[in-house]
């Protein structure tokens, strides 16, 4: 159970990661720390809402 939740979790953190950069990157002139920063939010938020729903224990 943890091995899975914590796969899925870091694939989640990466993929978030690659997406924003690519956002920040291609969508603005001068990549700015306020992005980076901004990016922290989906890029912790996404992969625990994502692995919890994925991952399902059925002693909960």
């Amino acid at each position: 159970m943890p091995a899975k939740f914590f796969s899925i979790f870091f694939a989640c953190i990466a993929l978030v990661m690659v997406v924003g950069a690519l956002i920040i990157n291609i969508g603005f002139d001068k990549p700015m720390v306020e992005y980076w920063i901004l990016l922290l939010l989906p890029c912790f938020g996404v992969p625990i809402l994502t692995s919890v729903m994925i991952t399902k224990d059925e002693n909960l």
